[in-house]
């Protein structure tokens, strides 16, 4: 045992009532798992902290308590349990736990939890009150201008994920010199009574572990050197001046498929990487400002997990590529929707449709990423994704778009839309806002959205915009297709056989296949923009014809009509071809790589035109071909 210890203080109803065990009911039916709107909404309160001029840090790490770390939660924290039988009984199971698996949420760089630990009283000229929002009142407004966090409700969905409702908070508060290490265990149960002199007092079903006040009524939470020994020998993450911020630990974290089952610590560690990746790319982004962008971390088990720029991770490559147009200082490609009456202008929509690249895949099964992109992520000006619309996909499959919408930051237009959002901050419903200017904001913004959304695809057959019959994106991506199929010479297309008569028995000649794009690289040699890379399988049989891969990088999409000649625009330009066979590995230059006969695997480095997507066409030519 520890020198300094928690104590328990469970909350009774006052005079007026109190809200009691409704607490957990308040986080309503989100669209999305829980898993999910527990990462969206956490992360949403630390972009909301973050206040210092500094971009926010994220840890969020999945581990495994050890015996010792158990040893000290059950006698220097929990110590004293609630009455109520399932409360008890729910903190003591995961207190015998085996495998007590907790998830901690941590941030950096924020402000903490501040200001006054009381809500009834409050000194005069307070400012913050972090402390009391989050571990003392329900569903306070928000008190950052534009942010994410409109209700405050998000805390719901931690005691939520927790088999036995807990938490534990951790916070260094930033510019508190009295109090600037705070710790507190939170539980929320279910309410009960117990007899007293004849009256049954109530009990609303909260409960707080900190140090008791000296009448015994209260609980304030444990502070500095006496709180950092218990965070401290919990694993909690280490603090500091320069590291101000919350840790809040999830006890027994509670997360089921849909067979009832738990998933791995491997795979729930993938999902949270999607699930920051999914919802939070316009803040990781390269091109946003330093002091918004969201710097992200996972650990499972104390393994760090990769997390990859939203940039070079399909599909949210295209949606960054619209982002960018939408934060250019000029607009372009971007469109204004707007309301006539009145007159407003609502937000900027921009469209970027691209060839489908390979997908990587984080999780085993059940990826929240589409196969086929035809989306408009929609966000107010804070810029956390709010949903996505779903539109029709490009008649061509080899085809997808991507769409982004961002609020007004005009206050009047951004405050609808904020109005609009349920607690889970997961859809725009204008039935939630009253007849007048607000309501029809948001009405007509969802009606622009949706029909863009549908037109996406239609637009790839009208004409273009001077009138004339150009021949539409799928029919240039046909054709562009085709070449993929025949490959450029007798490359990487399908064998053909003759129109009559038997197949000749001839040894089949080294093809490619079709390529497929791989990864994304930022820059390479003396070229300082993006580089898309390709990879194709050289195949060859006995005969090993094959001495040479050449080929060439076409298809730059930016827009929805191509000229009628077939100019297909910008040509992309090949820096390099490099070829892995059994034997090693060989560098080519741009015109190619020499395969001397080896079956293998060819990468193609092509430079990226400016706003635009590249496919790849390739030959394998023998000694005797030019």
């Amino acid at each position: 045992m520890l020198s300094a210890s928690m104590n328990l203080h469970s909350e009774q109803y006052g005079k007026s009532g109190n809200i009691g065990e409704n607490f957990r009911r308040l986080l309503g039916s989100p669209s999305l798992d829980p898993l999910q709107t527990l990462i969206r909404e956490s992360v949403q309160n630390v972009l909301d902290a973050a206040k210092l001029g500094q971009p926010p840090e994220v840890l969020i790490r999945l581990r495994q308590l050890t015996r010792e770390q158990m040893c000290i939660l059950a006698s220097d924290v929990f110590c004293d349990l609630p009455k109520e039988e399932t409360s008890r009984e729910r903190i003591a199971r995961f207190l015998d736990s085996q495998s007590p698996v907790v998830l901690e949420i941590c941030d950096f760089g924020t402000t903490g939890l501040a200001g006054p630990t009381r809500s009834d009283q409050m000194p005069v000229g307070t400012t913050q009150t972090d402390f009391i929002d989050f571990l003392r009142n329900i569903g306070s407004s928000r008190d950052t201008s534009q942010g994410g966090g409109t209700y405050g409700f998000g805390k719901v969905s931690l005691y939520a994920m927790s088999s036995c409702n807990t938490i534990l908070v951790d916070s260094y508060v930033h510019g508190d010199e009295d109090k600037y290490r705070r710790l507190m265990g939170c539980h929320v149960g279910k309410s009960f009574d117990v007899e007293r002199g004849g009256y049954l007092q109530r009990y609303t079903g909260r409960h707080w572990w900190g140090e008791l006040t000296q009448e015994g009524d209260f609980a304030e939470p444990l502070i500095n050197e006496a709180a950092g020994k218990i965070a401290s020998s919990l694993g909690f993450a280490e603090r500091g001046k320069n590291r101000t911020g919350t840790s809040i630990m999830i006890l027994g974290l509670d997360v089921q498929n849909d067979e009832g089952s738990v998933d791995s610590s491997e795979l729930i560690g993938g999902r949270i990487v999607e699930t920051l990746l999914w919802n939070f790319w316009p803040r990781m982004m390269a091109s946003t400002p330093v002091a918004r962008r969201l710097i992200c971390n996972v650990e499972v088990n104390g393994d760090r997990l990769e997390i990859p720029a939203p940039e070079q991770f399909p599909p949210l490559d295209l949606f960054c590529l619209a982002m960018n147009k939408i934060r250019s200082d000029e607009g372009s490609g971007a469109t204004m929707i707007s309301c006539q009456r009145p007159v407003r202008d609502l937000g900027r929509l921009a469209i970027q449709k691209g060839v489908k690249a390979q997908r990587r895949r984080l999780v085993e099964y059940d990826s929240i990423f589409p196969a086929i992109s035809s989306h408009i992520a929609v966000m107010r000006p804070v810029e956390l994704v709010v949903k996505y619309f779903q539109g029709d996909s490009l008649p061509d499959e080899r085809l997808e778009w991507a769409g982004v919408f961002v609020v007004n930051d005009d206050d009047e237009v951004e405050q609808a839309f904020a109005d609009a959002e349920p607690p889970a901050h997961d859809d725009w419903i204008p039935d939630h806002l009253p007849k007048g200017y607000p309501k029809t904001f948001v009405n007509v913004a969802l009606r622009e959205i949706k029909r863009a959304a549908r037109e996406v695809a239609a637009e790839s057959v009208s004409p273009n915009p001077q009138g004339e019959a150009g021949p539409s994106l799928a029919k240039v991506a046909g054709e562009i297709g085709a070449i993929l199929d025949k490959g450029i010479g007798d490359g990487a297309g399908r064998n053909k056989r003759a129109s009559s008569g038997k197949p000749k028995h001839t040894p089949m000649k080294a093809k490619a296949t079709r390529p497929v794009f791989d990864r994304l690289l930022e820059g390479f040699g003396l070229h300082r923009g993006p580089v898309a890379v390709f990879r194709s399988e050289i195949i060859q049989d006995s005969a090993k014809s094959g001495n040479r891969v050449q080929g060439n990088a076409m298809f730059a999409i930016d827009g929805s009509t191509i000229s009628a000649n077939n100019d297909i625009g910008e040509t992309p330009e090949i820096m390099m071809f490099r070829f892995e066979a059994a034997s090693g590995e060989v560098l080519g230059d741009k015109f190619g790589v020499e395969v001397n006969g080896e079956s293998g695997f060819v990468e193609v480095l092509v430079a990226m035109p400016e706003m635009g997507a590249v496919t790849v066409g390739l030959e394998v030519a023998s000694g005797g071909d030019s």
